[in-house]
């Protein structure tokens, strides 16, 4: 679905940060089927962005949120518990950025678009459909997004006994919230994650496999979905979803 502008406080782009670019370019292209030059794209249009990492930083997937004003966002982060990691930078027309973190230590950004205002493709096979905070303490999390962005919870009912917290912000949802339970390794800090929309998750688990993926989670259904995670090439965490026919806006 092309996408021309995001509200305030919603999630509008994501970013790959790798010290490998070859490596990350290798496997997001070979697995999504798009090209690389200054961002990812897929038909000519901007889907994710990739930038380098220092040496020794883990690779992972930056989830960047959309604002007017990138300072304000960076004062009501700071309000709310969190920090600011690198303040508003201009990054030439395309727009201006800061690099922020919870008050868990989940770290995000703040986007205040010039002329790209995000992800120009999302929902649709091969791009971004979701971001979604995940920590050990949900209460915590509320309270911050709350006060920083004016989200709010609300728990859903997936599938039978599947719950779900989305944040809902005026009337949009534009996220969720995830616990990490037993499963979770105790070293595993607070993250946000990101989903990608898939036609058939097999088939790219498979080929997520054999570009070099480890599967963290297989596949599942979650009632809007067949829903899996993985590990990239690369050691960042990531997931897809092949979405029920009835959801599909494409």
């Amino acid at each position: 679905m092309r996408v021309r502008g995001y509200a305030p406080a919603t999630p509008c782009w994501s970013e790959y940060v790798a010290a490998d670019q070859g490596a990350a370019t290798a496997f997001y292209c070979g697995l999504f089927g798009w090209s690389a030059d200054a961002t990812f794209t897929m038909n000519g249009r901007a889907v994710a962005g990739l930038r380098p990492g220092a040496p020794g930083q883990p690779s992972a997937w930056l989830t960047y949120i959309a604002t007017d004003d990138a300072a304000a966002t960076a004062d009501a982060v700071q309000d709310a518990g969190g920090g600011v990691l690198m303040p508003p930078t201009d990054l030439g027309p395309a727009g201006r950025a800061a690099l922020l973190r919870d008050s868990a230590g989940a770290v995000f950004g703040a986007w205040q678009h010039g002329t790209l205002a995000g992800a120009e493709l999302n929902s649709e096979p091969n791009t971004v459909c979701w971001s979604e905070v995940v920590t050990r303490d949900g209460t915590q999390a509320t309270e911050f997004y709350g006060k920083a962005f004016g989200w709010v919870d609300r728990q859903s009912e997936l599938a039978p006994g599947l719950e779900y917290t989305e944040w809902v912000h005026g009337s949009r949802v534009v996220g969720g919230l995830s616990i990490m339970d037993e499963r979770y390794p105790a070293d595993v800090p607070s993250h946000w994650r990101t989903t990608f929309e898939v036609s058939d998750c097999a088939e790219t688990m498979t080929r997520a496999a054999a570009l070099g993926a480890t599967i963290l989670m297989p596949p599942m259904d979650v009632g809007v979905g067949t829903y899996a995670q993985l590990l990239d090439s690369l050691g960042g965490t990531f997931s897809i979803i092949e979405v029920v026919p009835e959801l599909r806006s494409w």
